[in-house]
């Protein structure tokens, strides 16, 4: 597969309206993400427990994992930006369902439920229909700058929004929280109601009359014939499985057993997040970073030395280093892996692909966590984070023997 390409030259993003009513639009979006994650979990925990906690966030994620393949076939068929303007449209709608329901009754496990699964169900179109349109907005040399952009906001969306739920939930309630989603949610569509394809690139819709079954597998051969995309989302979803449950889960009970108290979990997490943003600022100031399928493969086996550094750390603020280290490695291989992702996907595919993409990231988390917790109990949680390690090492063995990925490179800007 080659890369797209367009003869009109653009600016770059960081000067380009149409770009940046994009990201106003998927920023806000994001807070209200944010603020729904943190208005259910709380409330369900209030009205049920854990366990009941534990069940709607389940369902919400369920939800979204088994149709996610669907909805990127639904976004090549009838249009990215349709059906991103549609699906916010609706995530909206269902938070103003959310309000009403809530204001009008107590707030019910079977509500929480409810609520949980059509939003994951939405969430399954609004995911591959909002990560396929870059391709549409910027040139193929621009996408890892933009990918850049786009992680760097992300950051701040959610350092901002989590704060922003939890504090609206706990001074007026659930039914508030659902209230400001809806607003969040409109204000994105309006905002992304506003951006418009770049002239020349593909974003017509696939139409046709097959079946949507035959549509999703469609794009699953697509990913699986390619060389370069099956090696980007293999490595993505491996690397993601040692990632999430050891860091999450496994940072947690680490400074526990070390006495680094609350405190210290802030500071690591903390550590990532300033790494992370780091990356992502230098790959949207720098636009391109060269050879970048071959970077992907050594970026991946820093994250493993940084997990294992941040596990036998031998002081808090050492892990603190290994963090920032972590938050680095992960921030640039995610940027120039998304960036090569979408530049070698074929365009009436991209909803698909990206489908996929979302399901590397997200359908292997529950197992992560699950694996963590069985690891930590059995031989403590150095040794969950040796796991993580271990994965991200097979992570970047799968990149570095992929010839097509060693020699992939995005398009230089002209």
């Amino acid at each position: 597969m080659t890369p797209q390409t367009v003869p009109v030259r653009q600016p770059p993003p960081y000067r380009d309206g149409n770009v940046l009513r994009w990201l106003a639009g998927l920023g806000v979006s994001i807070v209200g993400d944010q603020v729904y994650f943190v208005a259910l979990a709380w409330t369900a925990v209030q009205v049920a427990g854990a366990g009941g906690a534990g069940l709607v966030l389940a369902t919400a994620s369920v939800s979204r994992l088994v149709l996610l393949p669907v909805g990127g076939a639904v976004v090549d068929r009838w249009g990215v930006r349709r059906l991103m303007l549609g699906s916010d449209a609706l995530r909206c709608a269902v938070m103003v369902a959310a309000a009403v329901a809530t204001a009008t009754t107590e707030p019910a496990l079977a509500v929480l439920i409810v609520v949980a699964l059509v939003f994951g169900a939405v969430d399954a179109v609004f995911l591959p229909a909002v990560g396929a349109l870059p391709p549409y907005l910027v040139a193929s040399e621009h996408l890892a700058r933009l990918q850049g952009m786009r992680m760097t906001l992300a950051r701040g969306a959610i350092v901002a929004g989590a704060p922003l739920g939890g504090a609206v939930v706990a001074a007026h309630g659930i039914t508030a929280a659902f209230a400001l989603n809806a607003l969040t949610f409109a204000v994105s569509v309006l905002a992304l109601a506003t951006v418009r394809v770049r002239p020349g690139a593909a974003a017509k819709p696939a139409g046709g009359s097959r079946g949507m079954g035959r549509e999703v597998r469609a794009g699953l051969a697509v990913a699986a014939r390619s060389p370069l995309l099956r090696t980007i989302l293999l490595v993505s979803a491996v690397a993601e499985l040692g990632f999430t449950g050891p860091f999450n889960v496994g940072i947690a009970l680490l400074a526990q057993e070390r006495g680094w108290g609350a405190t210290g979990v802030g500071l690591i997490v903390g550590g990532f997040g300033v790494g992370a943003a780091l990356a992502a600022v230098a790959v949207a100031v720098l636009g391109r970073l060269p050879r970048a399928g071959l970077l992907i493969g050594p970026l991946t086996f820093v994250t493993g030395a940084a997990l294992a550094g941040v596990g036998f750390a031998p002081a808090r603020q050492w892990a603190v280093a290994a963090s920032v280290l972590l938050g680095v490695s992960i921030g640039l291989a995610g940027a120039l892996g998304m960036a090569l992702l979408q530049a070698h996907t074929p365009p009436q595919y991209l909803g698909r692909v990206m489908s996929l993409s979302s399901l590397a990231g997200y359908g292997g988390i529950p197992v992560s966590y699950a694996l963590t917790g069985l690891v930590a109990g059995l031989w403590g949680p150095a040794a969950a984070l040796m796991g993580g390690t271990a994965l991200a090492a097979a992570a970047g063995l799968t990149a570095l023997s992929n010839q097509t990925l060693r020699r992939a490179v995005l398009p230089v800007a002209r």
